[in-house]
């Protein structure tokens, strides 16, 4: 292999907390906050290593850096020229770093190596990279468990970046190493915003609820001050109305940025609009809260009508994979439940249905199959699904997404896809973009043997549990001969699932429909399919986060046909609704939602 990657396994290095003293004003900053076992991780090479973390927060602008801190792998004796440093770019020449603020070189006394600034460093605006350099002059090769092969420590903790490093011989351009975890480097934060007591609150960016009901949501208390916290005061503004309120939490002090979660309920309000509503900490331990922000707002959304939210569940299986059985009873059962609300897409992999490995939204390398994930935001259980999958639909999204999908030629060889998106509120700071996946159901091919899907079930009475859905395939042979296969993914509109640039405007406003049109061409598209059971799936991704808001789905039909679609009310009435979801009084002619089905009128 080209570069041989070494942690250690049985043997894990815990650094306890043996910091020293800080003085007044002074607090520790850090991915890793003093506690959980840290892990060596290297190449397994006598070279130079880089590595670095990156200070985004905001609430460290105007901070003093006066010192950082270096964890040691105690037993990697040939570890030298340790240095910590401080630079705006990670900037390499001839292969080294240069840091542009500052270099302090250092010597380890234990399990930390300290570089104390000669002045401190204030932090501006921007953000900034902390880290550390050091030099392994040799490794034993026939010693598996040599600690000179793993000197840079690592915690648990997630970092967006992951492990930020830089080598010699092996990593000669730096690159974020997300599955080894993240750099335990520390620095010493201080200044007159560094007090004993400290915190604020952070609530999610958008919460949306029902004229005349509460919300319940999940708020952050984040510690500031060196202090612990063993209890608060905090109050909700909302509409002109205070609300104050007392929590029992314990939370730790130390490092600057630890943190708990607790549940709060937001009062109800019953003119629909959204209102800024704030969340403060006022008190501390019964003192007086000193941390400068203290407090967020975040806009709570009150509507008369609320979308419904169908979340994506997109399953990675292969008719070479003996387990997938498990995928296929529960998009079986969860169909059945739910009908059309359900949305389920089956990427094939490696098979003869796979049409895009390389470009499926979220990558499986490195996990078994199946393996199943809703709304790109969390992993979802096959073994059910039906808690998930409810949980995920009770959120309220902030928009509704319809799709009609219609032939666009006589030979059938183009669908034209039209999404109609409706935001319930303005957004000037729009994120949203809409994609498209193209599904084929009751795809087969008898008496072909790459059509067979394999089935570690057949036969194993010991996953009977009275589901009647995985019964189905405990009963039937392995492998599955003349298969039946739906919900397949066939094509998309881009590579990775994105949604598609310009599909919609930066600044959107309330309940006005936003329209757009792809068109998928399936001429070169070979498998057997049956064009009277295709679907597409219209799939409203935030291009921020990656993660799906909203989506839909709907037959392709004839361009004057009538279709069954799904409407985005969360009550179907017996009025008429246009492809916006917006009450018709006097309908023109043109295309309705009438008790859920399409009408011409």
């Amino acid at each position: 292999m080209k570069r041989i990657l070494h942690r250690l396994t049985g043997l894990l290095i815990a650094l306890m907390c043996t910091l020293t003293a800080w003085a007044d004003g002074e607090i520790y900053y850090g991915i890793y906050q003093g506690s959980g076992t840290l892990t060596g991780y290297g190449t397994g090479k006598a070279e130079t290593y880089d590595v670095a973390i990156h200070l985004t927060d905001p609430s460290l602008v105007g901070m003093e850096i006066r010192a950082i801190r270096i964890p040691v792998n105690t037993g990697a004796k040939n570890a030298t020229d340790y240095k910590g440093w401080l630079t705006r770019e990670l900037t390499l020449v001839s292969g080294k770093i240069v840091p542009d603020i500052v270099s302090v070189e250092t010597t380890p006394s234990g399990s930390w190596a300290e570089a104390r600034l000669s002045e401190p460093y204030v932090i501006e605006e921007g953000g900034l990279y902390v880290g550390y350099s050091l030099n392994i002059s040799s490794v034993d090769a026939s010693n598996t468990s040599d600690a000179n092969k793993t000197p840079i420590m690592t915690t648990a903790t997630e970092n967006p970046e992951g492990l930020l490093i830089h080598t010699s011989r092996t990593y000669r351009k730096w690159v974020g190493l997300a599955e080894v975890g993240s750099p335990a480097v520390v620095v010493l934060i201080g200044g007159e915003n560094i007090k004993p007591r400290a915190a604020t609150l952070v609530a999610p960016d958008d919460l949306y609820t029902t004229t005349g009901s509460t919300i319940s949501t999940t708020l952050t208390l984040v510690n500031h001050g060196s202090e612990a916290i063993s209890n608060i005061e905090y109050q909700i503004e909302a509409n002109g109305v205070t609300t104050t309120r007392q929590l029992t939490r314990s939370l730790a002090g130390q490092y600057y940025g630890r943190s708990t979660t607790f549940t709060a309920t937001i009062p109800a309000v019953d003119t629909k609009g959204s209102y800024p509503t704030t969340f403060r900490v006022t008190k501390i331990n019964g003192e007086a809260n000193e941390d400068p922000v203290g407090a967020t707002t975040v806009p709570v959304t009150y509507l008369d009508e609320i979308p419904v939210h169908r979340p994506l569940v997109e399953e990675y299986t292969g008719t070479w994979c003996q387990w997938c059985p498990r995928g296929l009873a529960c998009f079986e059962r969860m169909t059945d439940l739910y009908g059309d609300k359900f949305v389920g897409v089956a990427y094939h992999m490696s098979d003869v249905m796979d049409f895009a490995v390389s470009y499926y939204p979220i990558g499986t390398a490195e996990v078994g199959l199946p393996t199943a994930f809703i709304d790109r935001a969390a992993n979802y259980d096959l073994s059910d699904g039906r808690q998930a999958w409810q949980q995920r639909s009770n959120g309220i999204a902030p928009a509704s997404i319809d799709v009609v999908a219609e032939w666009a030629d006589d030979s059938k060889t183009k669908i034209k896809a039209t999404s109609t998106t409706t935001f319930v509120r303005d957004f000037n700071d729009n994120t949203c973009l809409v994609g498209y996946v193209l599904l084929a159901n009751d795809l087969h091919k008898d008496g072909d043997s790459d059509w067979y899907q394999s089935n570690a079930f057949s036969g194993n009475q010991g996953y009977s549990t009275g589901d009647k859905y995985l019964q189905k395939y405990i009963d039937s042979p392995n492998p599955m001969k003349n298969f039946h296969f739906d919900h397949v993914a066939i094509a998309q509109s881009a590579n990775y699932g994105v949604g598609r640039e310009g599909s919609l405007p930066a600044s959107v406003k309330e309940y006005e429909p936003n329209q757009h049109v792809y068109t998928f061409d399936i001429s070169g598209i070979t498998l057997p399919l049956d064009k009277e059971k295709l679907e597409v799936v219209a799939v409203l991704v935030d291009s921020k986060t990656g993660q799906v808001v909203n989506c839909n789905k709907g037959h392709v039909t004839d361009a004057d046909g009538i279709n069954e679609v799904q409407s985005s009310k969360s009550k179907v009435q017996s009025e008429l609704y246009d492809l916006a979801g917006r009450r018709i009084m006097k309908p023109a002619k043109g295309i309705y939602i009438e008790n859920g089905k399409k009408v011409i009128k």
